[in-house]
């Protein structure tokens, strides 16, 4: 993961919960992340899933890179 993937990841991250990844999350173990989405999930998403939490703040992230490489050409 480049830098600028994982600060995509870190942004995106805010959108889903109430408590941005930490800079050290790409260290962590899948079912540490996926408890941490669980655990600080934003309050209409309470009960969702660690693991579709992680895939929609990778979703986004990717989707908002895009976006920023398309509109620059």
């Amino acid at each position: 993961m480049t830098e600028k993937e994982k600060r995509d990841i870190i942004w995106a991250s805010g959108h889903f919960l109430g408590e941005y990844f930490p800079e050290d999350f790409d260290k962590w173990t899948d079912d540490k992340l996926e408890q941490f989405c669980e655990d600080h999930c934003w309050e209409p998403l309470e009960g969702s899933d660690g693991a579709w939490l992680v895939e929609e703040i990778h979703n986004l992230a990717w989707s908002v890179r895009e976006y920023i490489n398309v509109q620059k050409k």
